[in-house]
């Protein structure tokens, strides 16, 4: 198949998330659906078709998650979406390999069962499944000064912990020099677009940290001297008043992620929460070939 009719026929399994996985190719348990694949296929080529709409796959042994059929199939990359995961490895060995692809079962904590004291962020870790990996540090420094007023603490943390990505494929939560630049953008027009608040830097004014595809933008209220305190703002493409959240970034994107009777509520409720990796650093492995 080439990689329109690959997209598709993943896509089929994928959504919507709640229909069964049984596969029925050798007599293996439910829980996955294996997907044909030429051996003559450009096994490059399917990983970027999978990543251009997926998102930077998990690999590597300690970030892949245990997966069926491990013992038949050397697993090299996965794909969260939902309660699903997008595998593509390699089966076989000599002359006898060829490339593997399947889509399996996902868990991940459900956000009632994690203890009281974890924090917002680490429940944002936990029900999304994601795995940090090493990555370069951000110049905080230099961000706040181009701003001109220190950043959230748990802003920064969320930034460290998951990079460049999206929230459930639609929460995009903005990187700092996308920060700066739409702060930088709204503050040049020079006038409120949502009153009664007023663009930062004014004293009390809107700066945005995250947005979707629904055209909503997410600020915080920048009053008073801790930005650990600052509210949430959240407003739609219209200019009129939005709605105010006192909470920190963190706790408002996990509330939002998991509370489905939330003033804002997601589009689509999946049945599990994950974050795509838009952040486009992943190689792929010359073993591969």
């Amino acid at each position: 198949m080439d990689d329109e009719q690959l997209l598709t026929a993943v896509a089929e399994i994928l959504w919507p998330d709640h229909q069964d996985l049984d596969c029925r190719q050798h007599g293996d348990a439910p829980g996955h659906i294996c997907l044909p694949i030429s051996a003559r296929a450009d096994l490059h080529s399917v990983v970027e078709t999978l990543s251009s709409r997926h998102g930077e796959p998990f690999g590597g042994a300690d970030r892949l998650p245990p997966l069926p059929l491990s013992g038949e199939v050397d697993w090299r990359y996965a794909w969260p979406f939902s309660n699903r995961w997008v595998t593509f490895g390699r089966s076989g060995q000599g002359e006898g390999a060829g490339p593997a692809l399947m889509v399996a079962l996902r868990s991940t904590p459900v956000a009632k069962q994690l203890p009281a004291e974890t924090s917002w962020l680490e429940r944002l870790i936990a029900v999304t499944g994601w795995t940090p990996r090493t990555a370069g540090q951000v110049d905080w420094a230099e961000v706040e000064s181009r701003l001109g007023t220190p950043l959230p603490s748990d802003y920064k943390a969320l930034i460290e912990a998951f990079g460049n990505g999206m929230f459930d494929g639609f929460h995009c939560v903005f990187m700092p020099d996308d920060l700066v630049k739409s702060a930088e953008l709204e503050a040049r027009l020079g006038q409120p677009l949502w009153e009664p608040h007023p663009p930062f830097p004014a004293s009390g004014g809107l700066m945005p940290w995250m947005s979707n595809e629904h055209e909503q933008t997410f600020h915080w209220i920048t009053e008073g001297p801790d930005p650990d305190r600052w509210p949430v703002y959240v407003v739609g493409a219209e200019p009129k008043a939005g709605h105010r959240f006192d909470c920190t970034a963190t706790e408002y994107l996990f509330r939002h992620l998991t509370d489905r009777l939330h003033p804002i509520p997601m589009p689509v409720h999946f049945r599990a929460h994950w974050f795509m990796d838009c952040s486009a650093n992943g190689e792929l492995d010359a073993a591969m070939e």
